[in-house]
């Protein structure tokens, strides 16, 4: 009889247990995510009272006698199945379907839920409103969002800056195989043309315009303010010369004394040579007649560079030094030809392109072999946002060695080079000066019209603007024979002020510019479980691992059947209905257990009353 009061008052407690499950369930009937749980019983121990027995001849088999000592409760499951979906309207809520968690942190503990009820807080920063929760995901980097790296608070500040600053600059479009090139350039007689002599810039006056070719004729003495030319055909002529001649020169002679800043004993040894460049020849110094002072400004003395002779002599006015050669001096003319001229209104030039057209220039550089500056436009944002329009010229170059070859600058002066830096300086609106450099590119396109890529021609170049790199891209320049069409374009924007956000069935958190620049700001990160169903409950909704969850995998929406509902929540998969019946039969296990303790209590009643 007491068995039977200790086996009722284990189904009394715990279909109490039950209970306070089914009750649990329906006061969370209206939790957003929140799972429903069921209880499962089992048996406890039974008391053997006879073992069972194996048959023989004269009797059968008997099954072994058990009196059962109640229950206890088996389990009590986590249901993880999906809530239905319920429309909130609102942006930042987040309705998740399938086996998947959201991911917040709290301190320094990692927790999940499917509670998606989230906002932006006062810092920006994307949390569990009722807990202040931080939910992880992944940041994005000037709107690119690495899903491979390791998650991370989720902040967006509404209010913010966008500084978009450009940082690539890609050229489409065609080139003209068929721009012509200068063929010749005529100067009005009085054109500058400069010259360098004697390692020295002059500038030439007074040039025939004939096409000639033209020579010195002699020897420019020192403090010379005119030269006599030569043409081919025996014809003469008389140019001016700004500055005035400082050493003599012998038939286009150029002597090149830089080099002289290496002596700094103030003399020359075989061991200690110095190398001069005369005539276009380079000659070594490997001795001289006395120590020179090198605080002093030399030049050739007049006849001192003889043609043939193995010395030459140079003088600071009141002293001579002597230089003994290791070879003799050799003639060559220096030839002065009208290859490159700069136009001006008060002196303009005539340009003669191959295709037997003239144009008539006041303005510019212009060299003959190349064409004229196509001039384009690229639009460009600094890191304050600033915009700034930048032009470059294409300039195209005769060469056999090429199809065609283009040079890229920052300047319409046909003069330059590839590899040389061009520099500038623009204003912003501000009226702050920013300088700009850019190395000339060069180019190159085979017979078909495309763009070589080998490393004997340009396919990108860098723009500095104030310190900020550009690459400027031409892969997708050609040079077909048509007109020329090509142009620029950019990334980068003009500053703008983040107004809202919006997020998408993948997570993706993407910010609203004042600006009309929409892009990407975070990524919501999600968790995968093996084994959902064993997570520890840890209170408002949340949940942590455990021994039987395994281990948490990192995963975007849409990945191991997840779906992510933008506007809505998941309702609580808690069902009225079922648990209304599972109440009703735990009501009635208690109920039954009660009366086995009740009718336990009353055999025992009467057992004592046998005695009286």
């Amino acid at each position: 009889m007491m068995r039977s009061l200790y086996t009722g008052l284990s189904g009394v407690k715990n279909h109490q247990s039950g209970m306070d499950v089914v009750g649990n369930n329906i006061a969370n009937v209206n939790t957003v995510g929140f799972k429903s749980s069921r209880t499962t019983f089992a048996d406890m121990l039974s008391q053997k009272m006879q073992d069972a027995s194996n048959g023989n001849g004269n009797t059968g088999s008997t099954n072994p006698k058990q009196v059962g000592l109640g229950m206890n409760i088996a389990s009590i499951d986590l249901l993880f199945k999906d809530g239905a979906p319920m429309v909130t309207g609102k942006n930042t809520d987040l309705c998740l379907s399938g086996d998947g968690l959201f991911v917040v942190r709290g301190g320094n503990q990692t927790y999940y839920t499917r509670d998606g009820a989230f906002e932006f807080d006062a810092a920006g920063n994307f949390v569990l409103p009722g807990s202040g929760h931080f939910v992880q995901g992944w940041m994005a980097n000037n709107g690119v969002i690495d899903t491979t790296g390791g998650i991370r608070d989720i902040t967006v500040s509404l209010g913010k800056s966008l500084v978009n600053a450009t940082d690539l600059v890609t050229y489409v479009d065609n080139l003209d195989a068929n721009v012509p090139t200068i063929t010749g350039i005529t100067v009005d007689t009085d054109e500058l043309m400069s010259v360098r002599l004697g390692g020295k810039e002059l500038h030439i006056w007074n040039i025939p315009a004939d096409g000639n070719t033209w020579v010195f004729q002699n020897d420019v003495p020192l403090g010379a303010t005119t030269a006599t030319i030569k043409a081919g055909d025996g014809s003469t002529a008389t140019v001016k010369i700004t500055p005035a001649a400082t050493f003599e020169i012998s038939k286009g002679t150029d002597v090149d004394f830089r080099t002289m800043d290496v002596l700094t004993q103030g003399s020359v040894t075989t061991q200690y040579p110095l190398t001069l460049k005369i005539a276009g020849q380079q000659y070594t110094a490997i001795s001289m007649d006395k120590d020179m002072d090198t605080t002093k400004t030399w030049q050739v003395k007049k006849d001192g560079a003889t043609i043939g002779s193995n010395t030459i002599t140079i003088t600071d006015g009141t002293e001579d030094i002597t230089f003994t050669l290791n070879s003799a001096l050799t003639e060559s003319i220096g030839k002065l030809q009208v290859t490159t001229a700069t136009a001006s209104e008060s002196k303009p030039v005539t340009l003669t392109f191959s295709d037997g057209t003239t144009v008539v220039k006041t303005d510019g550089t212009y060299n003959v072999g190349k064409s004229l500056p196509v001039v384009t436009n690229t639009t460009v944002y600094d890191s304050s946002g600033e915009k700034h329009t930048i032009p470059l010229y294409f300039i195209r170059e005769d060469d056999t060695t090429s199809d065609g070859k283009w040079l890229v600058s920052l300047t319409p002066d046909t003069s330059v080079t590839k590899g040389q830096t061009v520099t500038s300086d623009i204003t912003d609106a501000n009226g702050n000066k920013l300088s700009l450099s850019f190395p000339v590119a060069e180019l190159l396109f085979d017979a078909a019209g495309n763009l070589t890529t080998d490393s004997s021609g340009d396919t990108t170049g860098i723009l500095n603007l104030a310190g900020q790199n550009i690459t400027v891209d031409f892969n997708k320049v050609t040079q077909y024979p048509s007109e020329t069409t090509v142009y620029s374009k950019g990334n980068g924007g003009a500053d703008g002020t983040l107004k809202e956000v919006r997020i998408d069935s993948n997570g993706v958190i993407t910010g609203i510019y004042t600006n009309g620049v929409r892009r990407p700001e975070a990524q919501v990160a999600l968790a995968h479980f093996s084994n959902s169903a064993g997570l520890l409950k840890t209170g408002t909704s949340l949940y942590q691992q455990s021994g039987n969850s395994g281990v948490p995998l990192t995963i975007k929406a849409g990945e191991y059947g997840t779906v992510l509902t933008p506007g809505a929540l998941e309702m609580s998969n808690a069902n009225v209905a079922d648990e209304f019946a599972s109440m009703i039969i735990t009501q009635r296990g208690l109920q039954s257990n009660a009366k086995i303790i009740t009718v336990g209590d009353e055999m025992v009643e009467t057992a004592v009353n046998m005695k009286r």
